[in-house]
């Protein structure tokens, strides 16, 4: 039976310590060590190299629930379980987001839960309770809308691109759209290559047709 090692940080409290305890209690886990104090846990997860380091957020003076991203960035490379955070601090979604892989609430967790969650870890997956499913997703929703709203707003033509796009579609020339516009005709072409890959296009014709289709300009 594989045997997974875990590195404990946090000072001794009691939930660490029956932490300590449950793991005490797993053939299929080994407390490979301890470290009070985070410097001392940053040394030995990377001498021990434990296949699981578990952390207590609130104990450990210097990472705490302030500055959960900035703990889980420093043990980059480890797979990492956080603790010690109520379940609806905001805390755990951002450790998550900074590549925490699993979360050990601080009540209602059985010796079964604690096997289930260093497990999943281990194996490189993440152990989320279903408490906090929902406001991760949530969280990644906001951030796939608001980074849909950026993208759109960074691809959409810029009011001197519609001008070139009106002019162009009207039928005239490169030389005709930099005499209207009062520019030069290379700065036409550069108008036309940021145009072309922001409607995926490749040719004038090609341009023409996606702009009236879109509504950004009419013949």
């Amino acid at each position: 039976m594989p045997v997974t090692r875990v590195l404990l940080i946090g000072r001794k409290t009691m939930c660490l310590e029956g932490l300590a305890a449950i793991l005490s209690t797993m053939p299929d886990v080994e407390l490979a060590g301890r470290a009070v104090e985070w410097a001392d846990g940053l040394a030995r997860a990377a001498t021990l190299e434990p296949d699981v380091v578990i952390v207590d957020m609130v104990h450990c003076a210097e990472c705490g629930p302030s500055a959960p991203v900035e703990c889980v960035r420093a043990l980059e490379g480890h797979r990492v379980v956080i603790m010690g955070l109520p379940d609806a601090d905001p805390g755990i979604v951002d450790a998550f987001e900074a590549g925490a892989l699993g979360y050990l609430s601080l009540s209602g967790q059985s010796t079964e839960d604690v096997r289930r969650v260093i497990s999943t870890v281990a194996s490189g997956e993440a152990a989320l309770d279903p408490r906090l499913s929902a406001s991760i997703l949530s969280r990644m929703r906001k951030l796939a809308r608001s980074a849909g709203s950026n993208a759109a707003r960074d691809l959409a033509p810029t009011d001197r691109e519609h001008d070139v796009l009106d002019l162009l579609v009207s039928g005239c020339s490169n030389r005709e759209i930099a005499q209207q516009l009062h520019v030069s005709e290379s700065t036409v072409k550069n108008h036309l290559h940021a145009i072309y890959s922001k409607l995926g296009v490749e040719t004038r014709s090609q341009a023409i047709s996606e702009a009236i289709r879109r509504g950004l300009a009419t013949p």
